[in-house]
């Protein structure tokens, strides 16, 4: 199983996102992530999964479940979305059976909800049992969006998928606009209370950290949220990421406080 969170680091708060967002509108301030998550299956009864976070607290959000079958024997090709955070709503038709609808939306249409649509949460959707939404196959779905929110802010969701089975059967996720782009957003530390990295940049050496002693945790992630390290006591260095390019280390201290602190690799 793989996992895709998405902790935003951002230079400063943006307003709370309204209720008239449009699909792939991006709010100023805001950023959406270039997710690129790929599930495919090319052999029957075979399954994969992958964990995606939407607001930026470090808890899996959503559940991507897909699984091939064999139609020969009506045994379908699958998606499931398990929806796992009990605060956050998608828009959708409940209709008559468990298999809930999500509305479609296409760039540039507003992410409104009118009825048969409304705005389900955990009590109808049986979260992590039904999981929420579920697509079967034979069909498919080319690059559209699907709104959540919690509370007063609003998100979107850019996905596909392919369930016909020839060659194989996919789904993607293309790209993400969280729930977090507030108060609750992980932002970089400009006033210095972070861990001192050194040497930052780093070309792939080991890094050396400053008051590693107070430290309880240090993890590291992506430019996309990822999480690739986490380090626990004695930390006194670690290792570069073996990729060049922007990432993110959060200090955990033994205080109760966290920390960001941005590191360049070459």
């Amino acid at each position: 199983m793989r996992s895709t969170l998405l902790p935003i680091a951002l230079l400063g708060l943006t307003p709370t996102l309204q209720a008239q967002l449009t699909a792939g509108a991006v709010p100023p301030g805001a950023i959406v992530y270039d997710v690129d998550l790929t599930l495919s299956l090319s052999q029957p009864f075979t399954d994969d999964s992958a964990d995606i976070e939407l607001d930026c607290d470090d808890f899996v959000d959503v559940r991507l479940l897909l699984h091939r079958g064999d139609p020969t024997i009506d045994v379908p090709h699958e998606v499931r979305f398990h929806f796992v955070d009990d605060d956050i709503e998608l828009c959708l038709d409940m209709g008559t059976t468990f298999q809930q609808r999500p509305r479609y939306h296409a760039f540039g249409d507003l992410m409104d909800c009118e009825p048969p649509f409304s705005y389900q949460g955990n009590s109808s959707l049986v979260l992590g049992d039904h999981g929420g939404l579920l697509w079967t196959g034979p069909s498919s779905l080319d690059s559209m969006y699907i709104a959540f929110r919690r509370n007063d802010e609003y998100g979107w969701l850019l996905l596909s998928f392919q369930l016909t089975g020839n060659p194989e059967v996919r789904v993607d996720v293309h790209e993400v606009l969280p729930l977090c782009q507030g108060p609750n957003s992980i932002r970089e530390d400009l006033e210095g209370a972070g861990p001192l990295l050194f040497p930052n940049p780093t070309n792939g050496d080991p890094i050396r950290i400053s008051d590693a002693g107070s430290i309880e945790a240090l993890e590291v992630f992506d430019a996309t949220g990822r999480q690739i390290a986490r380090f626990t006591p004695p930390i006194r260095s670690m290792a570069a990421p073996g990729v060049p390019g922007t990432y993110f280390v959060r200090a955990e201290w033994s205080d109760g406080r966290t920390s960001t602190t941005k590191l360049v690799r070459f």
